[in-house]
C-alpha cells in the first residue's frame, strides 16, 4: 500500500508551488533574488523539519526560513571588516 500522507518534503514543495503566483508579482530583480533566498531557506532545513514533525507545516517553513537567514545575517556581520 502507499502512503495516505504526504512526506514533509512533498508537502513543502506543494506549497512552494503555491507560491509560485507571488513569485511572478515581484517586479524587481532584487525582490525575485530575496524570494528564491526565502525558498532556498525553507529548503535546506528539510532534514530537521522532517523529524520534528510538526503537524503545523507553515510552522516548519517559517522556523527553517528564520534560521537560514539568521545564518547568513551572522556569515555577513563576520565578513565585514571591523573599523580601527
Amino acid at each position: 500500500m502507499g502512503r495516505t500522507a504526504p512526506t514533509y518534503r512533498q508537502a513543502l514543495e506543494e506549497r512552494m508551488r503555491r507560491w509560485d503566483a507571488f513569485a511572478r508579482l515581484l517586479t524587481s530583480p532584487e525582490e525575485r533574488a530575496a524570494f528564491e533566498l526565502v525558498r532556498t531557506g525553507a529548503r535546506r532545513y528539510a532534514a530537521q523539519a522532517t523529524y520534528v514533525g510538526s503537524p503545523d507545516l507553515l510552522e516548519s517553513i517559517l522556523l527553517s526560513v528564520l534560521t537560514d537567514l539568521a545564518v547568513r545575517i551572522r556569515a555577513d556581520d563576520a565578513a565585514r571588516p571591523t573599523r580601527p
